[in-house]
Parts: structure tokens; sequence; C-alpha cells
């Protein structure tokens, strides 16, 4: 195996493959990346067993096939270690590769690619094609709420629900709920996946904000994305997402118009006050006034007036000040909605001007 790249078209994949590694002692070829040159394309895979990224790289000149294993931190070092206008060359020596550069050259060990695990595909699947700025849009939207470590593993990821010419995302930790769907030219028969945790964080990396078409092929255990320069297959986790629709409402009692920018502001500045133990922020709406309040076990506190669309009846929520601030963070338009309902608990955030994501926060009991 042979082949000549540069360093900034190299790094830059590196540091993405590397994010799966950890130091592993039962299985130690886990710590590696596979370099195989293959059909004047280099590709860098690197994997954890749940989860398989793949980077494609045209190879540029003087290529040999062949492949081998070599430490992927340690390689991401080497590389690093380089000047930015390096072309790096990087050949096979015995049992060694052999990595350099005008006067500077680095040997290290490596491993017979034979041993280097790989996924297991499988027969049964549906093609999707989409953009990735709309798969990235939901994620995006949504990613915030999944539960982390949860003993009901199935909270512990991203719910993606495909119905004929919608594709929905739907996370939860049991005390709050993401929702976001964005819809597609191609009509697909229904089909559902629960995505875990650590793939949506991979996902958001490598999907861009284009409307590049990519493909995602779903089967009944495994996922895979197709871009231009990787692929990430995953595992899926094999259980039933809880009957979200059941909870949800369509009528509201009340509806509060209020300005993202000042509700953010103000959040921001309460947030300053909170810990571990004081996370509850009071939010009043009286006459066209809105009242952000906030005091933590130290008896400190803030108090902060700004004016809104609202003069009904007093209305008191208490919400978690995390949670209200996520779901603020990823909304972008100057307003948003508050619903309420008698009938529920449930306080309901939207974008006004955005019919395709909602958000569900239960209220703290103080």
């Amino acid at each position: 195996m042979h082949f000549i790249i540069e360093k900034t078209i190299l790094l830059k994949p590196l540091q993405k493959l590397n994010s799966l590694l950890s130091i592993n002692i039962e299985n130690p070829i886990l710590n590696n990346i596979l370099l195989k040159v293959q059909s004047k394309y280099l590709f860098l895979i690197s994997t954890n067993l749940e989860i398989e990224l793949v980077s494609k790289i045209p190879c540029q000149k003087n290529y040999k096939n062949g492949s081998i294993t070599v430490p992927g931190k340690r390689l991401l070092n080497i590389i690093r270690s380089f000047p930015n206008d390096a072309m790096i060359e990087i050949k096979i020596q015995g049992n060694y590769i052999k990595i350099f550069y005008q006067n500077i050259f680095f040997i290290i060990s490596i491993s017979e690619s034979k041993n280097f695990p790989k996924f297991k595909t499988e027969d049964n699947i549906i093609e999707i094609f989409v953009s990735q700025k709309k798969i990235r849009d939901i994620i995006h939207n949504t990613q915030f709420s999944m539960a982390k470590q949860d003993v009901r593993n199935y909270l512990n990821g991203l719910y993606l629900e495909i119905k004929k010419n919608k594709i929905s995302a739907i996370t939860t930790d049991g005390y709050r709920m993401s929702i976001s769907t964005v819809k597609i030219e191609q009509s697909i028969q229904n089909h559902s996946m629960i995505i875990p945790r650590k793939t949506i964080t991979e996902l958001i990396k490598i999907l861009k904000e284009t409307d590049d078409t990519f493909k995602m092929k779903v089967g009944k255990k495994m996922l895979q994305i197709y871009t231009k320069e990787y692929i990430i297959s995953s595992k899926l986790i094999d259980h039933d997402f809880p009957d979200y629709k059941s909870i949800l409402i369509d009528n509201f009692d009340q509806t509060i118009i209020i300005n993202r920018n000042k509700l953010q502001s103000a959040l921001n500045r309460a947030y300053v006050l909170s810990s571990n133990k004081s996370k509850g922020v009071k939010l009043t709406f009286n006459n066209q006034i809105c009242t952000v309040s906030f005091h933590n076990e130290y008896e400190e506190k803030i108090q902060e007036r700004f004016r809104i669309n609202y003069s009904n009846k007093i209305i008191e929520l208490t919400m978690n000040i995390h949670y209200i601030m996520e779901v603020i963070n990823v909304i972008e338009e100057n307003d948003i909605k508050i619903l309420l309902n008698q009938s529920t608990n449930s306080i309901y955030i939207k974008n006004i001007n955005e019919y395709y994501s909602t958000y569900i926060i239960m209220p703290l009991i103080i």
C-alpha cells in the first residue's frame, strides 16, 4: 500500500474518525483505523462495534492498492505535527508504515486488516433520498431532549418516523419532548427506528446545512448514511418507542406571544444564579408584562420584566431553566408561542412562523 496526500485533506476525516475511538484493552484492534487504498480511493474506517464511520478520499498520485490498520490517535497526532502545506507520503515498510515529508519521517507499527471488524449489511432495506439540510434541521431541533444513560434504553436515542412523504424526529427523556417534521419529495412506505445517541452526535457533525441530497439505507437493525465524503453505519435500538401521539393536544385555552430575544436574555441572566439544586425559573404573565424570576438555595435572586402580547388572566409557570433555554436556543424566529390547556399540565412551545416543530415541557412543582 502506498499513497501521497495533502495534510489538510487527511486531517479533517482523521479527526472525525477518532471521535469513535476510546482505549479498548479487551479488543485492541478497536483502537485502530483501517487504511485501504482501492479503486483510486483512500478509505479510512473506524468502528466501536455499534457505529462504523468511513471516509472516502480520491487518491491524488502514485498510489498502490493495499490495506493495514494503525493506532488511530497516534496517526492523528503524527499528521497534526506536519507543516500545513505538507504533501505526506505513506507506504508499507515490512511490519511498519513509513510516514514522511521532506526531512521528517515516522515509522509506526501496523496490524493486519483481516482482523478489523466489519459491519454486516441487511438485504431487506428501504432507500431514502433527502437533502442534508432537512435531516440535519430536524436532528438539531430535537437532539437535546434525548435521555442520557437512562435505564430505558429506548429513550437514549432519536425516534425517526417515516410516513409517506414526511419524516419526523421525536426525542424525550420523560420530562420533556421535542418533535420536528419535514416533507420530502419521495413517497415511502411507513417505517420507524430508534437511532442511538452516539450516532446522532456523529450525524450532526457530518451532515451539512446544504440542499445536497444524500442516501439513507434503512433496515430492521441498522441504518446507513451515504454522503459524498462519509459513510456512517449504525446499529439501531431494538425496542418500541412510547406512543407519543397519545399525549399530544391540538386545542389550547391560552396563547402567549413572547419575543424570543428578550426571553433568552432574561433567562441567560437568571442562569448565572442556577445550580444543581436550583433549576426552577418562574415566568409570570400578567397585564402585557412577563416577569422572569429566579432564586437559588443561597437566597440570591434575580427578577426582570418586559412587555409581551398577552392581556388575559394572570398565569404563573415554573420550568426547568435548562429545558426552556435549550428550546429557545434552537428557535430562530423573533417570536415564540407558549400554549396552555387546562386539561394538561404540559407547556407547549412553538416558533410562531414554524409549523413543523413542537416542544413540550412538564412544569416543576415547587
